[in-house]
């Protein structure tokens, strides 16, 4: 009902209402015409800004991005719109792309998606549903896809963690290094690897890569990167005379040779040939001589010091089995020292009467019966087992006859 007919039915009602005069008629009748015109305007707006149910609007068509090149992967989702046939459409709905790289879609049935682009996906399904709709028309529009990375190692703390999550269809590795942000001075640039659904995928240099242009890696979601450290994964080694051999991280690309064996709390006095010493790297051995106050050998991380054990001798001589020197590669209790010359002499040793002379010159007696376990030999140390005192009965026999004689002569020649 408009405006208009409401007049009418006003018009026709003031038949029965009493007679007014002229002058309030005419101001009631001009109230009345304000009055619609008023209602027709606002009518007139509203009906512009909420069209009826009845009225046909052209659907607003954005377009679609640039995808011509990207390639549909598996975890990618798209929406379909099929013109004349909305039971077919699923514009609500995205239709996520299965493991196997297939989609399952009403009419069509199994779709080979992963690998298409979006161009190729709708000309697919165009030509598939021509052959049971002819009229139809599809439209395919991929939903913004997201991939997430994980960069962990050597690369620049993150509050949230070193998730990664990329607002683009293909995400390349150099691209997920640039957002992780590499530390380069801990930083192996050289064995970055890539892990894939647990695995191992590849392993990268870095710098070879940049240097040589490419190709880049594409990612898949979910990838893992490490960005080795070269200090926590690769330190140096350090082995042989040296008094706390093992491994030990280092804070600096390479390290002087005589500071690593600082590090190894030094070498073992007497007992390390410390001018033939060697570093081992994973293609060369460097005979380096660490008393040398100008040596420059260095380290890096991964290589390995070694201080080979000088030809270190004690001499045990005297009243024992076998007396002669003996090689050690450590220092050695006194009665460590006498068992390697096979023991005493039971016949003539003395062990009260020990001499031991250091490699200085020094000498100190020793019992062996009450400090055999507390003395030590160094290299170049002697030690001499004291034969003990053996009585000859025959010279003493001798000796006897012979006083005896004497005294006789001497008592005959007094008298």
């Amino acid at each position: 009902m408009n405006i208009l007919s409401l007049c009418r039915q006003f018009f026709d009602s003031v038949c029965y209402f009493p007679k007014l005069p002229i002058k309030s008629f005419l101001i009631f009748l001009l109230t009345l015409v304000h009055f619609s015109f008023s209602v027709h305007v606002f009518a007139a707006e509203i009906a512009a800004e909420n069209p009826t149910v009845g009225t046909e609007v052209a659907p607003k068509v954005s377009p679609p991005p640039e995808l011509s090149t990207y390639k549909l992967e598996v975890g990618d989702s798209f929406v379909v719109t099929v013109d004349g046939y909305p039971e077919y459409s699923k514009e609500r709905i995205p239709v996520p792309i299965q493991p196997d790289g297939y989609v399952s879609y009403p009419v069509i049935g199994l779709i080979k998606v992963a690998g298409l682009t979006v161009s190729e996906l709708e000309a697919q399904m165009q030509s598939a549903f021509s052959k049971h709709l002819p009229t139809a028309r599809v439209f395919v529009t991929l939903m913004q896809p997201k991939r997430t990375i994980l960069v962990f190692g050597a690369v620049e703390p993150r509050p949230r963690g070193n998730l990664h999550v990329f607002e683009v269809g293909q995400v390349y590795l150099l691209q997920a290094l640039a957002s992780a942000g590499i530390n380069y001075a801990l930083a192996d640039l050289t064995d970055i690897s890539i892990w894939r659904d647990g695995k191992l995928y590849k392993r990268v240099d870095y710098i070879k890569l940049i240097s040589a242009g490419g190709p880049d890696i594409p990612l898949k979601d979910y990838d893992m990167i490490s960005v080795p450290s070269i200090f926590q994964q690769r330190p140096v080694r350090v082995i042989g005379a040296v008094i706390t051999p093992g491994v030990y991280p280092i804070a600096a690309p390479q390290v002087p040779a005589i500071q690593v064996l600082k590090l190894a709390g030094g070498s073992r006095a007497d007992f390390a040939d410390l001018h033939k010493s060697e570093i081992i790297t994973r293609t060369e051995r460097i005979l380096v001589d660490l008393t040398a106050e100008d040596a420059g050998a260095m380290l890096g991380p991964g290589d390995m010091l070694y201080v080979p054990l000088a030809e270190a001798k004690i001499s045990v001589i005297g009243a024992v089995e076998k007396p002669g020197q003996y090689v050690i590669t450590e220092p050695v209790l006194l009665g460590q020292a006498i068992a390697m010359a096979g023991g005493f002499n039971e016949e003539r040793a003395n062990p009260k009467k020990c001499l031991l002379t250091r490699a200085d010159g020094t000498e100190e007696e020793l019992n062996f019966d009450q400090v055999h376990s507390e003395v030590y030999l160094n290299p170049k140390d002697q030690l001499r087992v004291r034969e003990r005192t053996r009585l000859d009965w025959r010279v003493i026999t001798f000796a006897t006859s012979f006083v005896n004689l004497l005294v006789t002569v001497l008592i005959r020649y007094n008298n």
